[in-house]
């Protein structure tokens, strides 16, 4: 967090609707409105709220992927916490655009990975 500033989180969850189907996601809010924050850097935290699942650690693969241009630029300093249950990222949140990412998450007991695609939308200048 930084400093007197509000930190945005992001709840994720993960499920099965039957034993063998898919695993499915949903992340709460999305998008991710930053308009409700002042402009400036804020640290955007990822929480996994269901049990038996965790986000990949780096070595396999990421946990939050941003595929929009210029995300590179905007969102710096990824980390997963040691259980794997949290994720933060420092978002610049000064160029007023929209970010598309994937959340990955694992099954811990199969393995399985799953993915989501969101958006963030950052203040307008």
């Amino acid at each position: 967090m930084i400093r007197g500033r509000k930190s945005p989180v992001v709840h994720v969850l993960a499920y099965r609707k039957r034993q063998g189907d898919d695993i499915q996601l949903t992340v709460t809010p999305d998008p991710l409105d930053m308009t409700q924050f002042p402009k400036g850097p804020h640290i955007i935290t990822w929480r996994l709220d269901t049990k038996g699942f965790r986000f990949p650690f780096p070595e396999e693969g990421p946990a939050i992927e941003f595929t929009s241009p210029g995300a590179k630029e905007t969102f710096l300093d990824m980390k997963v916490s040691e259980c794997g249950r949290r994720v933060t990222v420092l978002d610049k949140n000064r160029d007023g655009l929209a970010f598309a990412y994937n959340v990955h998450v694992l099954e811990e007991e199969t393995k399985l990975r799953a993915f989501l695609d969101p958006v963030i939308g950052n203040n307008t200048p």
